[in-house]
């Protein structure tokens, strides 16, 4: 899925763009961002490397949501679709920036649950957002909880729709070699068909994850399928 064709697409241009001195959160002061060559979608740009084990308070100063928000104004934030067969993602986060985004479909009144595992698990944390990068309906609760490893939702609307889960790991401990597993446990109808939902869409444009190792095929992009 591409982004082509989508109304508030940016406009051709260089690939680095100006940014407002003021960055919104507590990441390293920019003045530019990269966006990939020959796409209006932005690279994440820099965080420093958390050294000590994350706490409530830096959970809360760490404001990935503010984050996303103040990129979109320069581009399309990035975004790996996961098609209707996957069910176990083995990937690592984008250096230097800290995190990675997954898009999944969810049809009306389905649950999907989301839950991240690795090694240093104490380090890592789920967050869950719609397709404006804000908590929709059904996310309060994993907007609010400390922490959270698992996130659960449930669609409550009357159509099918794209959530997005950010996996972020500021201390990157996710790598090539020691990659985290997400889990996906979806609760409807395998037969639905989803194929209409798009995940370029709002804030979000399709990037998909060359790195990212499936336990089924996906359909929605390039990826490394384990043999």
């Amino acid at each position: 899925m591409g982004n082509e064709g989508r109304l508030g697409r940016p406009h051709p241009g260089p690939t680095q763009r100006s940014l407002d001195p003021q960055r919104p959160t507590g990441g390293l002061r920019l003045s530019n961002v990269n966006l990939s060559v020959g796409t209006g979608i932005v690279v994440p740009p820099p965080w420093k490397r958390r050294l000590a084990l994350p706490d409530r308070g830096y959970w809360q100063h760490r404001d990935l949501m503010a984050e996303i928000q103040w990129l979109s104004r320069r581009g399309f934030i990035p975004v790996t679709p996961l098609g209707d067969g996957v069910e176990t993602v083995a990937d690592f986060v984008q250096q230097p920036a800290g995190w990675r985004a997954y898009g999944i479909a969810v049809p009306p009144g389905g649950t999907l649950q989301v839950e991240v595992q690795h090694e240093k698990l104490g380090w890592f944390r789920l967050m869950l957002t719609d397709k404006w990068g804000t908590p929709g309906p059904g996310m309060l609760h994993a907007a609010t909880a400390h922490q959270p490893v698992r996130v659960t939702y449930k669609n409550p609307g009357k159509e099918a729709t794209a959530v997005y889960v950010i996996v972020d790991d500021p201390a990157w401990w996710s790598a090539p070699t020691e990659p985290y597993s997400l889990h996906l446990r979806r609760d409807w109808d395998p037969a639905v068909d989803l194929s209409e939902v798009k995940m370029a869409a709002g804030l979000w444009g399709a990037s998909p994850s060359v790195s990212a190792q499936f336990r089924r095929p996906s359909m929605s992009g390039p990826a490394v399928y384990p043999r």
